[in-house]
C-alpha cells in the first residue's frame, strides 16, 4: 500500500466550486436547498455542509459573493466614467455613485441568483437587512444634502433598483437607446451634463 499525503483540512477551491454551483442552480430557477446544492456542486451533502453548515449560511455566502461582484463592477463603472480609480465607492460623490449605479444596472450581466434576497421566504429578512446595510454603504447620501437634492438622488436610485430588479428576474430587458434615455434624466434629475 502506497503512502498518500494528507488532505488538506479546507480547500477553498472546493467552496468557490460549491458556492459557483448554487448560484448557478438558483440562476436557472432551481429551488435551493442543502440537497439541491450539493447535488449541483457534485458532492454529499455532508461535503457541502463542511463549507455551509445551514442554509442560512449558504444563502449569505451566495448573497455576498454577489455584492462583492457588484461592488467590483460598479468601482469599474465609476472609473470609467471619472475616468479615474476609486478605492472605495463611499469616496466617490454621491452624484456620481448613483449615476454610476443606474449605468450597471441597466449594463451588467444579471441573473435571478442575483435576486438571492428573495429565495427563501424564511431568509429574507436577514438577506434583505445584509442587501440594505450594502446598499446604504455604497448609495450614502451625505449629511448637509438638501432635501430636494434628497429626493434627486432617491429618484435615481429607484430607477436603478427598477432596472436591476427587472433585469435580473427577466421581466424586462432594457434596450441601449432606453438605457441612454435613463441616462440622460438621471442627468438631468441631477443637474448634470453629458
Amino acid at each position: 500500500m502506497s503512502a498518500r499525503s494528507p488532505r488538506p483540512a479546507h480547500r477553498p477551491s472546493g467552496r468557490e466550486a460549491m458556492l459557483a454551483a448554487a448560484e448557478v442552480h438558483l440562476g436557472a430557477g432551481g429551488t435551493l436547498t442543502l440537497e439541491t446544492a450539493a447535488r449541483a456542486a457534485g458532492v454529499t451533502k455532508a461535503g457541502l455542509m463542511y463549507h455551509f453548515p445551514t442554509k442560512e449560511e449558504l444563502l449569505a455566502a451566495v448573497l455576498e459573493n454577489t455584492m462583492t461582484r457588484y461592488e467590483s463592477e460598479l468601482l469599474e463603472v465609476v472609473r470609467r466614467r471619472a475616468g479615474t480609480g476609486a478605492a472605495d465607492l463611499p469616496d466617490v460623490p454621491a452624484a456620481q455613485r448613483h449615476l454610476a449605479y443606474l449605468d450597471w444596472a441597466c449594463d451588467a450581466a444579471l441573473s435571478a441568483a442575483d435576486l438571492v434576497i428573495f429565495a427563501d421566504p424564511r431568509l429574507r429578512v436577514p438577506l434583505t437587512e445584509r442587501w440594505q446595510a450594502q446598499l446604504e454603504r455604497w448609495l450614502e447620501v451625505p449629511v448637509g444634502t438638501g432635501q430636494d437634492g434628497r429626493r434627486r438622488l432617491l429618484a435615481v436610485r429607484l430607477l436603478a433598483d427598477g432596472a436591476w430588479f427587472d433585469r435580473a428576474s427577466g421581466l424586462l430587458e432594457i434596450s441601449a437607446p432606453e438605457a441612454d434615455s435613463l441616462r440622460r434624466l438621471a442627468r438631468e434629475l441631477l443637474g448634470e451634463t453629458a
